[in-house]
């Protein structure tokens, strides 16, 4: 039976009554995305992974949100929130043969603020972990209990990983935000109709690969890289010998910078505007030839100038169509502490990799 052989932690830049929360762009699925991100980047890699196991409240999109993500087919499993959905995912990732059906566990909790005087030193507020399952041993009784001690899924989850040498890749920064300013926007239901770059759900769906996993087109005829791929070489016009070439999602460098104040922005983000006021926006080069425009996040505008190397997170854009749309932003690269890339170790000991 399969255990645990790869972790990562995710932790929001944000932070209130002197705890980590979620960003205004952030939810459930953002950070868990992040958190299996973190995962997926270590290497070397394991086989794709076939299920997903997802413990938290998460918007409805999932169901087509993480396959996109993930790039392949992918079956989504929910599990509700709190210590016995954690239960429950670790329960069944553990009974399907990991040849068949490798398994990622992916908890993500929004908890209300609390007295951090009262809350254990492992419990850090909103965030993210990534479990990912492997072929070989099992989790022992001691490991369960850990992994569903915590007053809420993350914090058992990171202790159980902290037991393991996995530590948190923590934000450059950290940003105080006030609940009372943001709650408005971020508890806004996605119903308003934008009036600004309209863009098709259908369109939206069709570029995923590019805009989400930042998937660009090599030509094999004069080795021009297209951004976003769209069947043709941007450069020769070829449309035979493309190749899927992966762009960097973290080490862009900024190339130009902007700030947009209020009555400038695309009316998609007249909401935003209202609760945060201004923000920047960058040109990021992530390849030959290949720059990107992006929002800034976890940043205030002229904290990412030019020539400052700059990763990229998925996060929440604007409501369109009654739904959230999903995009890529620029922000800050975090320090990665001792032990955040050296992965999870088996039930046996050995050093184990990521998803």
């Amino acid at each position: 039976m399969p255990g645990v052989v790869g972790g990562a932690i995710y932790v929001p830049g944000f932070v209130s009554d002197g705890r980590p929360v979620a960003g205004p762009d952030e939810d459930a699925f953002t950070l868990a995305a992040t958190a299996w991100e973190e995962l997926a980047s270590s290497a070397p890699p394991l086989p794709p992974a076939r299920v997903v196991h997802l413990v938290g409240e998460f918007p409805r999109m999932v169901d087509w949100g993480f396959p996109a993500l993930f790039g392949h087919p992918i079956d989504v499993v929910p599990h509700p929130s709190g210590r016995p959905g954690l239960a429950e995912a670790l329960a069944q990732a553990e009974a399907d043969p990991s040849e068949a059906r490798p398994a990622v566990v992916l908890v993500a909790e929004l908890p209300e603020r609390a007295d951090p005087a009262s809350a254990p030193a492992f419990d850090l507020g909103a965030g993210a972990v990534a479990l990912r399952f492997g072929a070989e041993g099992t989790l022992s009784s001691a490991e369960r209990d850990l992994l569903v001690q915590g007053p809420d899924p993350v914090s058992g989850a990171r202790a159980f990983l902290a037991s393991r040498g996995v530590r948190p890749s923590l934000p450059a920064g950290r940003r105080a935000l006030a609940p009372s300013s943001v709650r408005p926007f971020v508890e806004a239901p996605p119903t308003a109709v934008s009036e600004g770059a309209y863009v098709p759900r259908a369109r939206y769906l069709e570029n995923l690969g590019s805009r989400w996993r930042l998937v660009a087109e090599r030509c094999g005829h004069c080795g021009t890289l297209t951004f976003p791929a769209r069947g043709a070489c941007r450069s020769c016009l070829a449309r035979e010998g493309l190749s899927p070439y992966s762009l960097p999602r973290d080490g862009g460098t900024v190339v130009a910078t902007t700030t947009i104040g209020p009555g400038g922005q695309p009316t998609e983000f007249d909401g935003q505007v209202a609760a945060l006021g201004e923000y920047a926006v960058v040109l990021v080069e992530l390849g030959p030839g290949v720059c990107l425009t992006l929002q800034v996040a976890d940043a205030a505008p002229g904290e990412l100038p030019i020539g400052a190397h700059v990763g990229t997170r998925l996060r929440r854009l604007y409501p369109m169509e009654g739904e959230w749309r999903y995009g890529r932003k620029a922000v800050p690269l975090g320090q990665r502490s001792e032990g955040a890339s050296a992965g999870a170790r088996g039930s046996h000991g050995a050093p184990t990799h990521a998803a």
